[in-house]
């Protein structure tokens, strides 16, 4: 069994915590026979994706998992580590034209389910449409397996950091007046541009499209509250495999970079705006201020350790519960390597339930950049006036209707306890 560590806050939770979705839509409906024998031949290259939760002496622990994944024709988001699933902590469902990846965070991140999803797709078009597709960057059977792809990122002990190099970072954003941390529903909204426009005009203003995404996001709020007493905060999702030795790991391994908007960054232009978040990254991902990040996690996670009990590390980590981040979060997978076959898909979202605050999540595949607006309240004014902002800029997109967005629970708390590897003390 291999201890779960990096993705321990995602444990611990009363009720455990909502499956997240990354969800490919296809131009054609989505044949079952073709699906079986995509994701029996993705789950053989996977196989750290295909275990289960194992719970001992208040730790948990990933298990290989004897029950086959099976793709699943519904339309429902299954419970994650229930008997429906096999007990898994990824369940793969196909309805219509959409093809739905939901898994358990504390398995991987966003950036870690990715090859799994492209390499499902790649396989399904295979099978699909009787083709051998260009399998450039997908990890096939034919990929040896790097152990280093399930690996825990995080050190034994924390790294040597120069506290002096450090710069401070204003971590205090503006609090969204809709937003609680006792959101009882999460809604989400779909927003989509062509992605080639949305490039062009990002390395107009020598911009990334996640720099681009968070100033237009960032403005879009400051319009809706012009008299806010703090700047708006975008906290940005960063990959962290680069400060520990650029591991290939599907395993958690991020943190946020904080990028402020304000009136200053209102009167300035993109440009400007580019090259200041430009340089704040630059300074949040220097070496120390990135070992200073993992050394955060470590230490969080050496204090969970010691405690003694698994109702102590629950009370402990019910932090999590009711944590909000202030403006808003901004979560950016990348785009997707599905290659020629990516003619025959229309987008990628991600999204999840319990959303407290405000989130945006985008994805690139195909020719489209999708943005999910996802928040704990109702309404769709924070999507519409980021849509307003794309359009003055030239950009068409278009705006999906507010839905309500409730994905699978998780019952790997409970049966985590149950399984015959927690009595085992040789498994």
């Amino acid at each position: 069994m291999q201890k779960i560590q990096s993705g321990q806050s995602f444990l611990y939770r009363n009720n455990g915590y909502k499956s997240t979705v990354l969800e490919t839509r296809m131009t054609e409906r989505v044949r079952g026979d073709c699906m079986d024998v995509a994701l029996s031949k993705t789950a053989r290259r996977f196989p750290d994706m295909t275990q289960k939760l194992v719970e001992r002496d208040g730790s948990y622990y990933l298990h290989p998992n004897p029950l086959s994944l099976h793709a699943a024709n519904t339309d429902r988001f299954r419970t994650l580590g229930g008997l429906e699933t096999g007990y898994h902590l990824i369940d793969v469902t196909y309805t219509g034209k959409l093809i739905r990846v939901a898994f358990h965070h504390s398995l991987c991140d966003g950036r870690g389910v990715k090859p799994f999803m492209e390499t499902l797709i790649y396989y399904y078009c295979c099978e699909r449409y009787e083709q051998d597709f260009d399998h450039s960057g997908i990890l096939t059977l034919d990929t040896a397996i790097d152990p280093r792809e399930f690996e825990e990122p995080l050190p034994g002990a924390p790294y040597e950091v120069d506290q002096e190099a450090l710069k401070a970072v204003d971590k205090d954003g503006y609090a969204l007046p809709e937003s609680t941390a006792g959101a009882r529903h999460s809604y989400r909204t779909s927003i989509s541009v062509e992605q080639h426009d949305f490039v062009t005009l990002a390395k107009r203003y020598g911009a990334t499209p996640g720099i681009l995404a968070a100033a237009l996001f960032s403005e879009s709020v400051m319009k809706l509250h012009p008299d806010a007493d703090k700047a708006v905060l975008c906290n940005m999702a960063a990959d962290m495999r680069f400060a520990v030795g650029g591991s290939p790991t599907r395993r958690n391994c991020t943190g946020s970079i904080y990028l402020p908007y304000s009136t200053a960054e209102q009167d300035a232009g993109l440009s400007e705006v580019s090259s200041a978040y430009r340089a704040l990254i630059a300074e949040q991902r220097s070496e120390d201020a990135s070992k200073q990040s993992i050394n955060m996690q470590v230490s969080l996670f050496q204090r969970l350790d010691g405690m003694e009990t698994l109702e102590d590390k629950r009370a402990m980590m019910s932090i999590f519960e009711h944590l909000l981040l202030n403006t808003y979060v901004l979560s950016y997978v990348g785009r997707m390597q599905f290659n020629d076959f990516a003619r025959y898909v229309e987008s990628v979202h991600m999204y999840s339930g319990g959303i407290k605050g405000l989130t945006l999540n985008m994805v690139a595949a195909g020719n489209v950049i999708t943005f999910d607006v996802l928040q704990g309240f109702e309404g769709d004014q924070y999507a519409q006036s980021f849509a307003r902002e794309l359009r003055e800029l030239g950009l068409e997109c278009c705006v999906g209707e507010t839905l309500l967005c409730e994905t699978g629970a998780d019952h790997s708390h409970i049966t985590a306890s149950q399984q015959p590897e927690h009595w085992c003390a040789t498994a």
